[in-house]
């Protein structure tokens, strides 16, 4: 990937756009819900930092991965998924190095197919040691790049740094010089354009409680 391309993020409000999470994901106790995301650190390691090449994909990512398309009609979000989260545009400040999963050549390098990044959260746990073993295979990388679950014509990535320094951001990317910042998406011009893509999807977000 190359430098000064544009990346989007979803994140938290009380999270900086370029923070990383250094949050130790080990697998649950049987019966328990398996939190976090598909390439999170088991053992707290490595921190990570997830993005989208666009504002829909990262959407496709962020908020609909775990929705049952079966369902026939419009089907509703939790308020709670955009409420004190944001978008934000940032751009990647050299170039990048990423490795390719599931699909293409890539996917050949790795010994694996589709379910490494179209799995359900119940199989995160061994997505996790995926990454894990990926980070040691390629040391040199950067992170890993997929495409998108739900939207296979876009492209998500995760990105890998040091536990120690997550609060001070990622130094991979710098914020878009351009007008488009931190915009919650409960509200303004970021809740607008969620709508359309909601819409799009036969998506709706549930009013607040």
């Amino acid at each position: 990937m190359s430098a000064d391309e544009p990346l989007w993020r979803v994140h938290g409000l009380g999270r900086g756009a370029n923070e990383f999470n250094a949050t130790a994901r080990p697998a649950p106790a049987p019966g328990e819900p398996v939190l976090g995301g598909r390439f999170d650190s088991i053992d707290g390691s490595y921190a990570y930092w997830y993005a989208g090449r666009s504002e829909a994909g990262t959407f496709a990512e962020s908020l609909a991965r775990q929705l049952d398309y079966t369902k026939a009609g419009p089907r509703p979000l939790p308020y709670k998924v955009v409420a004190n989260r944001a978008v934000t545009m940032v751009r990647a400040a050299r170039d990048l190095s990423l490795v390719v999963a599931a699909h293409g050549a890539g996917a050949e390098q790795l010994g694996q197919d589709i379910w490494l990044t179209a799995s359900d959260e119940d199989d995160y746990p061994l997505t996790r040691e995926w990454a894990t073993a990926v980070r040691r295979w390629a040391p040199g990388a950067d992170g890993l790049i997929w495409r998108s679950r739900r939207d296979p014509a876009e492209e998500a990535l995760v990105l890998w740094g040091e536990p120690a320094k997550a609060k001070g951001g990622c130094s991979f990317v710098a914020p878009d010089p351009g007008p488009i910042r931190t915009e919650p998406l409960a509200s303004g011009p970021a809740w607008l354009r969620l709508k359309v893509w909601l819409e799009q999807w036969r998506l709706y977000v549930e009013p607040p409680p």
